[in-house]
């Protein structure tokens, strides 16, 4: 399964606001333990059968003129292993409502009164891999997957524990890999609950090396788990389209004069 790619017309990557993170200044790498720490989150996440989050997402894009904008949009997801997702994300370009329960995937653009429907029974990494076939990724699947760590670590040429930090008054371990095409960065929560706190990855070789980060908070477990229901309601006036007409569902806009051919 690759992963690390963007929405194509873009050329970035796709894929959980600002908060104020304390860094303490090291002045050196931390025991190169990187891999360990990240192999605990995927082990934990994979062992959580329920669970449920808020996030906040921003993806850049830069203009031909080399100016760069931050596009932040933010929603709620709900796990249930092995095969059942909702997902919502609300931006300044899309309001989007995905559920996906073990046999049917709906995705609803409110915004453009439309709704698409697929028989795609299976598990939620075989979903992950159909959506990202087909450029419709959902962001932030890649800590998803039952095995994140295999996924994350494809193609690894460096890795570092650089640092302790504090996100949201929780420490976290500060994490960073390299890979050819793509740096990547996690802040994972220390302790006995390793939650993935923050995610950026930089698509390095493009102009100015835009960024998408993803941002989780209140990660919930067990009987604190935000109630979902993976059957979602679409409205009687909603128009069923191919799924392939719901296009415009991006973190980013079109272009358009103001953006031109963004990268």
């Amino acid at each position: 399964m690759s992963k690390f790619t963007l929405p194509t017309r873009f050329r970035a990557l796709l894929a959980m606001c600002a908060v104020t993170t304390g860094l303490s200044c090291p002045t050196g790498a931390w025991a190169d333990d990187s891999r360990e720490l990240l192999k605990a989150m995927s082990d934990y996440l994979a062992a959580q059968k329920t669970f449920s989050f808020d996030y906040v997402s921003s993806v850049e894009a830069v203009t031909p003129a080399f100016e760069k904008l931050q596009f932040v949009s933010s929603g709620t997801a709900a796990v249930s292993r092995p095969d059942k997702i909702r997902v919502t994300r609300t931006g300044g370009f899309a309001d989007l409502d995905v559920s996906f329960d073990g046999a049917k995937l709906t995705v609803h653009g409110k915004n453009l009164d439309a709704y698409a429907q697929i028989d795609a029974k299976g598990s939620l990494d075989e979903l992950f891999d159909r959506l990202e076939n087909a450029g419709a990724e959902i962001p932030g699947s890649d800590l998803l997957l039952s095995n994140s760590f295999e996924t994350l670590m494809d193609g690894v040429t460096e890795a570092k524990h650089i640092a302790s930090a504090v996100i949201d008054g929780v420490e976290v371990n500060y994490l960073t890999f390299r890979k050819n095409d793509v740096d990547w960065q996690i802040w994972i929560e220390a302790g006995p609950k390793p939650i993935p706190k923050r995610y950026i990855v930089t698509s390095k070789h493009v102009v100015q090396a835009p960024q998408y980060m993803l941002e989780v908070r209140n990660f919930r477990t067990g009987e604190d788990v935000k109630v979902a229901n993976f059957a979602i309601e679409i409205p009687g006036d909603a128009k069923k389209v191919d799924l392939s007409e719901l296009g415009e569902i991006d973190e980013l806009p079109a272009p358009t004069g103001m953006m031109g051919d963004a990268q």
